[in-house]
Formats: structure tokens, C-alpha cells, sequence
């Protein structure tokens, strides 16, 4: 098995080799045979082991166990115990955030590039039958992934028929769970009464599951490959914004609108199709991203929960401050678009860099009076997003520059160019 699984590895996961790997050991044969492959493969590992207590002194015996191994092969041994006052129908769910929470900590504190787990192919069964069991659709039939960021899972092509012959030809020893033989969880219940049961149907099946998974996967990329096509023709990238047509989404089956937005977070593809036939101003919201309904667009943005602060510029040197303004003193012979070109002397400082508000106005050059900004703003058909955003100039008598859009008359200069405020683009 060894060299089948370095040529595994150097096939599907070669982006792990040399990298500093943490491997997650529970003492059972699974992770402990991960543990062995890699070690005689000589990677740069350590270990990690956490104990929940909730087996009483077998808990304790498992930390042991592993700590004794760690140490009689020179291996780092990180450990951790937890004190889970859960209640038993949240257990499973609960350990299993802090563990990886335990985990990622690790990877940051002593820099490893990859954490690895022991699932194996009836772990990945396991999961393909609690998900159908709870109504799902392709990529819940997938089992569990290899790969989900820095979290890697080699042995899903494995049986554990498999891990635990490696197991005796290399004298390696385990500890059983003797959890895993009560049936309280509902992965349990698949495990030790449904699994066994279609192995008796068909001795084959273990094997015939694992070319399905394979079968699956592909059709799977298929699938992504046309998302990945579609969304490279429709979602037009803006500043700070995805720009979709509304008649685009409405053309579409809701399984597609799902796949188009479940990487941004959001899970409802009624209410993404629903918001194609809303007024201008209707907005959704995911975890990350806002989704808006502006006129015949819906408009994508990840959102911003950055305080929004006020920038001051008191005639010092030349300065460029955040939401990329910079400001410039010296003698300037052309002028450039995007920039404001103000005599020095007719300043009163300090300058200020802020968002809008209602009731902001501006004498605009090119026009007779004095106009609201938030007219301006319609005049132009802005989205509620670009509002959001937009940044005035101002220094102590009154708004000198709507930035990108309309510079204010009242202080514009022609001649004395010797002061310079620009809209950098990024």
C-alpha cells in the first residue's frame, strides 16, 4: 500500500509534498496508519490529539497512546483536553467545531501548510447516506471532500478493509472506540446497521461505491465547468461590484441559480430569482455579500463591515490617504481627468475626505446655481452600492469636489495650478 499511496499522493495532492503537514490522530486504525504512511514516506509532520473526556479513563488511555508513540518516533505531539458540558444531541456537532478551530490555531501558531485527516471510503458512504436521508442534490452525493481549504483527506479511496491490512503487515497497533460500536448518532445507526446490510446484498459494494464517487466527481466538473463559462460571460466585473442582467436569471432553472450564487453564500434561489421582478433599492444579504436589484441589474458585492472614518489633510507635504486620494503640492502644467486643480491661497484648511450625506451640495461646474449631490446622483442612475461609496473633498467653507463625478465651481482654478487632488485608480 505504501507505494501505491506515494504515487496517490504525487498524482492528487503533489501540492502537499515538502509542505509542513499536521496530522489529526485519534488512535484509531485509520488515522493511525495515516500517521505511519506519512512518517515512512519521511514528511515533515506533527500531530495533533484532542480529548473530549467523554469516555472517562478509555479517553484518557487514547491521549496516552498516542503521546508514547509520538515520542518513542521523535514526532511532535500537540495535545488538548476539552471540557464539553454539551448537551448529547449537540456532542458530535460541538467537538467537532472546536477540534477544527484546535487545529486551524496550530497551522498558524507553528506555520504548517496542511492539516490532514484519516477519513476513509465508508466514512465518505457514511455521508453520502446521512445526505440522502435529508434530501440533497449532486454535491451533497459526493461524500465528503478531499480537500476544503487547508484540510486535506488522503485515504478516501481506501476501504477500511484496506488501512487495517497495512495495519498488521506493518505490526502497527490501534485502539478501537468502543463508541463506535453504539448506535446513539445517526452516522452510528449507518454505520453498524445499514453498511452492513448492503455488503451482504452485494460484497462488491464497497468497491462499486467508490466508482460511483468517482463517476460522480466527474459529471460534477462538468457541472462546474459550465457554471465557471456562464459566469464568465454574464457576471461582469465593476469596481467593487458583479454586474448580472436581470433577463439573464430569469431565463434559468432554479438548481442553476442556486450553483450561480452558493459561493457567495447565498442558499435561496427563490429569493434570487423573486428579486429580478423587484423594484429598484431590493436587497438580500448572505453572511459575506449583498445582492441588489438596480434597475435592470442585480448588483453582487461582498460586504463591508469597515468603519467608515473621516480624512484630514492639513497643508503638510504630499499625502495619499485611504480610498486611494492623493494629494499634491507643486506647479502643474496640464491637467489630467479624475484630478482637481485648486489655487493654494484660496484654501481654507484643513481638507476633508468623507462620504456624502443628504442634504450635501455642490455649485457644479458647467451649470447655473447650486445642486443636491443626491440629485446628481439620480441624474447619473446610481446604484444604491455606488452611493454608498461615493466620497466628497472639502475643506472648512464648503465641498470643493464630488469625487469622480462634478468638481464645485465656487474654488475650481484655470490658472494658479498649484495644488492637486486625484482619484487614483486601483
Amino acid at each position: 500500500m505504501l507505494i501505491d499511496f506515494k504515487k496517490h499522493i504525487e498524482k492528487n495532492f503533489s501540492y502537499i509534498i515538502g509542505k509542513k503537514l499536521l496530522i489529526c490522530v485519534s488512535s484509531g486504525v485509520d488515522s493511525m496508519v495515516l500517521l505511519k504512511l506519512f512518517q515512512n514516506l519521511n514528511y515533515n509532520i506533527s500531530v495533533a490529539h484532542c480529548n473530549f473526556k467523554l469516555r472517562d479513563d478509555e479517553s484518557d488511555d487514547d491521549a496516552d497512546f498516542i503521546k508514547n508513540y509520538c515520542k518513542s518516533n521523535n514526532i511532535t505531539f500537540h495535545y488538548k483536553e476539552f471540557n464539553t458540558n454539551i448537551p448529547n444531541n449537540s456532542i458530535q456537532m460541538s467537538a467537532r467545531k472546536l477540534r477544527y478551530e484546535w487545529f486551524h490555531e496550530l497551522s498558524t501558531t507553528y506555520k504548517i501548510n496542511y492539516i490532514l485527516t484519516g477519513h476513509h471510503l465508508e466514512d465518505s458512504l457514511e455521508t453520502f447516506l446521512i445526505n440522502i436521508s435529508r434530501s440533497t442534490g449532486l454535491e451533497g452525493l459526493l461524500g465528503i471532500k478531499e480537500e476544503n481549504y487547508n484540510v486535506v483527506r488522503p485515504l478516501l479511496t481506501y476501504s477500511k478493509n484496506q488501512l487495517i491490512e497495512y495495519a498488521k503487515q506493518c505490526n502497527l497497533k490501534w485502539r478501537e472506540d468502543s463508541s463506535n460500536s453504539k448506535s446513539d448518532y445517526l452516522r452510528n445507526k449507518f454505520r453498524n446497521n445499514i453498511v452492513p446490510l448492503l455488503i451482504e446484498l452485494n460484497p462488491e459494494f464497497i468497491k462499486n461505491f467508490s466508482n460511483t464517487i468517482s463517476y460522480l466527481k466527474k459529471d460534477n466538473l462538468i457541472i462546474e465547468q459550465v457554471i465557471y463559462d456562464f459566469k464568465k460571460k454574464h457576471f461582469k466585473s465593476k469596481p467593487n461590484i458583479i454586474q448580472i442582467k436581470k433577463h439573464v436569471i430569469k431565463s434559468l432553472d432554479q438548481n442553476f441559480i442556486f450553483r450561480l450564487f452558493k459561493n457567495y453564500g447565498f442558499k435561496n434561489s427563490n429569493e434570487i430569482f423573486d428579486l429580478c421582478f423587484s423594484s429598484t433599492g431590493k436587497i438580500i444579504h448572505s453572511k459575506k455579500y449583498s445582492l441588489l436589484s438596480d434597475r435592470e441589474n442585480l448588483l453582487l458585492k461582498k460586504n463591508n463591515n469597515k468603519k467608515i472614518e473621516n480624512f484630514f489633510y492639513n497643508n503638510s507635504t504630499d499625502f495619499t490617504l485611504p480610498d486611494n486620494i492623493k494629494i499634491e503640492e507643486g506647479d502643474f502644467n496640464e491637467r489630467l481627468d479624475n484630478s482637481l486643480y485648486l489655487d493654494k491661497k484660496n484654501i481654507n484648511f484643513p481638507i476633508t475626505i468623507r462620504r456624502w450625506i443628504r442634504g450635501d451640495y455642490i455649485y457644479p461646474t458647467g451649470m447655473k446655481g447650486k445642486k443636491l449631490i443626491s440629485k446628481i446622483f439620480k441624474d447619473k442612475k446610481l446604484s444604491k452600492y455606488e452611493k454608498e461609496e461615493q466620497l466628497v473633498v472639502e475643506d472648512c467653507d464648503h465641498i470643493l469636489w464630488l469625487v469622480g463625478i462634478r468638481f464645485d465651481k465656487r474654488k475650481y482654478n484655470e490658472q494658479n495650478l498649484n495644488f492637486k487632488i486625484s482619484k487614483i485608480d486601483k
